[in-house]
């Protein structure tokens, strides 16, 4: 099986391979193994895949792979980032003989009893949304193999009725055969609806069975409100973008969760990739919940903006970063990616002021994260500025480059999204920092630029903290030979051998780097990029 990279980290790429189910069924001993089939797929410049999710794989022939998956059947790969190959289907096309899911109704049965097909948000459709896959040694088939391609992925018809489903292959590229619905969301503890004629009661997930063999204690009247006939989305998360990864120690583990009740964090079972639900409610030593069938809460609540929820550990720094996206993904919606770190991997999980995500009634979320872009415009972006990036993926390439793959929407008046794959260079406090233009190709890198260098006029922007839909201001600074700063603001700047940089603007400290990039025209640029002690990022190029 080849080795594959990233399984601590997962980026977003535009080259589709295509997955299928093809009618395999699990039986009463385990999962059978499905008939793997190669993509057939044709090159593309760009890829438009809403919600990337990229995996590193190692070929036979020691050539590394990247394989990119998202929201409604979309996926790509790639062998550099940059050039991408795409399936040759659409969306949801042959759902009787689909790529990723065969029979897709027969196979996704038990889960669109529950959401995702022909009800409410999905009338007359599907909503599967957001799948992630990495590779799990450990997991073991019906005929005593082991090793699996897992696919987690979630079905969705309301904003707040959904599931979370995993699938297995031997192969990367598919098909992929169902194993089981996991974790849902979305259920009432009485009769009742919520958007369509559909009944909610938890009796229709498999909570009743996890009860009955002790699994979990008994239900959580949390999870409801009014009488039970509501779900309480101040409390419990919506069970969408689940993203899975292992910890330090090898632990297999799950982060998933959008708005609601925030983001949330599981342990997974290696033999079976199925939660191991905490059974018990809890708290963890600094005051967040562990519930009982959810798990450890690392952010949000009250239903404030939070998902697309990414864990990266960085062996090297010895952190965690959790990755969080805000805001609503249209073009005008304020979509931005926010940053937390950790030294242990359930938390907690803090911002450049110490401050952990947690959401309490009246708090805003804007206030927490280092917001790591918005939407913004420079020079050497071919007229088309960035709006509503977002719901990102992490990964580490075989050379120790990170990137920060995502999709974004463009100043052009219209929904069209595709796929940004952005390296990150880490300050001298290891915080991962994006770099302004994305990749072409070419890693940049660090400790080449002297002070002469970089000193002159730049285009500046402050991506602030404000979940905004406003496009930022572009202002015009100049760094003085004398390590001023002059222009639309004021202040002081210097670097240091390493290339690492040091900005001091209105009592603001930001920390960050100098480097070399080239734009979307592959025109050179000095670029810096840097965030303070406030959470806020400010980005830098020369003209």
């Amino acid at each position: 099986m080849p080795n594959i990279k990233g399984t601590k980290s997962k980026i977003v790429l535009s080259t589709i391979f295509l997955l299928g189910v093809s009618g395999c069924t699990m039986s009463s001993d385990g999962v059978r193994q499905p008939d793997t089939q190669e993509w057939e797929t044709r090159p593309a410049g760009r890829v438009s895949i809403h919600d990337p999710a990229v995996r590193s794989v190692i070929n036979e022939d020691g050539e590394e792979v990247f394989y990119a998956f998202g929201t409604h059947i979309s996926q790509a790969k790639s062998t550099d980032l940059v050039n991408w190959e795409v399936p040759h289907m659409t969306e949801y096309e042959n759902m009787d003989d689909n790529i990723i899911f065969g029979n897709t109704n027969e196979n996704l049965q038990e889960t669109f009893e529950w959401s995702g097909h022909d009800d409410a948000d999905s009338a007359g459709g599907y909503n599967l949304w957001a799948p992630d896959v990495i590779w799990n040694e450990n997991f073991e088939w019906a005929n005593g193999d082991t090793g699996a391609y897992q696919m987690y992925y979630s079905a969705s018809s309301t904003w707040r009725r959904s599931a979370i489903v995993l699938m297995a292959s031997p192969d990367i590229e598919g098909p992929y055969t169902y194993v089981d619905t996991i974790i849902y969301s979305g259920f009432t503890s009485s009769d009742s609806t919520d958007g369509s004629e559909r009944n909610i009661n938890y009796e229709g997930t498999h909570l009743p069975e996890l009860i009955e063999e002790g699994v979990i204690s008994e239900f959580n009247e949390n999870w409801v409100r009014g009488g039970g006939t509501e779900y309480n989305t101040d409390y419990a998360p919506n069970a969408i973008d689940p993203a899975p990864f292992y910890d330090e120690d090898g632990n297999f583990m799950l982060v998933y969760g959008s708005w609601s009740g925030g983001i949330h964090l599981l342990e997974l079972d290696d033999a079976t990739g199925k939660p191991i639900y905490p059974g018990e409610d809890g708290e963890t030593e600094d005051g967040r919940t562990i519930d009982r069938y959810f798990g450890t809460k690392l952010s949000g609540g009250y239903h404030q903006s939070g998902e697309g929820p990414y864990i990266a550990y960085d062996d090297e720094s010895g952190y965690y970063n959790l990755y969080i996206t805000y805001g609503a993904l249209q073009a005008h919606g304020g979509y931005n990616m926010r940053l937390f770190r950790s030294e242990t991997v359930d938390g907690p999980y803090v911002d450049a002021q110490g401050n952990t995500g947690i959401i309490n009634s009246g708090d805003i979320n804007e206030n927490y994260g280092i917001k790591l872009l918005g939407n913004y415009h420079f020079t050497g972006l071919n007229n088309r500025g960035y709006r509503a990036p977002g719901h990102n993926s992490i990964v580490n390439d075989q050379n120790g480059n990170w990137f920060n793959v995502f999709h974004t929407r463009f100043n052009s008046g219209s929904e069209q999204h595709e796929v940004r794959v952005h390296q990150m260079l880490k300050n001298r406090e290891d915080w991962p920092i994006p770099l302004p233009y994305e990749y072409r190709g070419e890693a940049a890198s660090t400790g080449n630029l002297s002070s002469e260098d970089v000193s002159g006029k730049y285009e500046f922007v402050n991506h602030g903290t404000k979940n905004s839909s406003d496009m930022l201001p572009t202002l015009s600074i100049e760094l003085n030979e004398d390590n001023t700063i002059s222009g639309d603001i004021e202040g002081e700047w210097e670097i240091d051998e390493s290339g690492y940089a040091t900005f001091t603007i209105e009592g603001n400290t930001y920390n960050g780097i100098f480097t070399e990039q080239p734009d979307e025209n592959d025109e050179m640029r000095i670029v810096f990029a840097a965030f303070g002690d406030n959470n806020e990022m400010i980005w830098g190029i020369q003209p």
